[in-house]
């Protein structure tokens, strides 16, 4: 199975979204920074959590109801001021990124 990290930065092409800001806060002094999912991802400052089902509702025809993975993304960088950790969580689950960085662009003539 491939890594799905390693996938994520293989679509850097498509980095548009992974280039998105994230914030990390200290959880000792309270000192904050941004970065991106990219530099974070490419520098390996993060930890994939334990995957957990979540409920996923859609309405065709009536009103249904599916299970779906969810894998949380918890991104670690080392504080500058007090040497502890930063922390910040990637709003969006790990499949998500990955379907929406392996998704055709919208089509120019009907989006353009």
């Amino acid at each position: 199975m491939i890594d799905p990290i390693k996938e994520l930065i293989s679509l850097s092409d498509k980095k548009g979204f992974i280039a998105q800001k994230i914030v990390l806060e200290c959880q000792d002094c309270g000192y904050s920074k941004e970065s991106t999912y990219y530099d974070l991802l490419k520098d390996k400052q993060y930890e994939l959590l334990e995957p957990t089902t979540v409920p996923n509702p859609y309405i065709q025809e009536s009103y249904y109801e599916e299970d779906v993975t969810a894998t949380p993304i918890k991104f670690k960088v080392e504080c500058p001021g007090c040497k502890g950790e930063m922390v910040g969580f990637s709003p969006v689950p790990m499949e998500y990124i990955l379907n929406h960085l392996s998704s055709p662009p919208p089509d120019d003539i009907i989006y353009g």
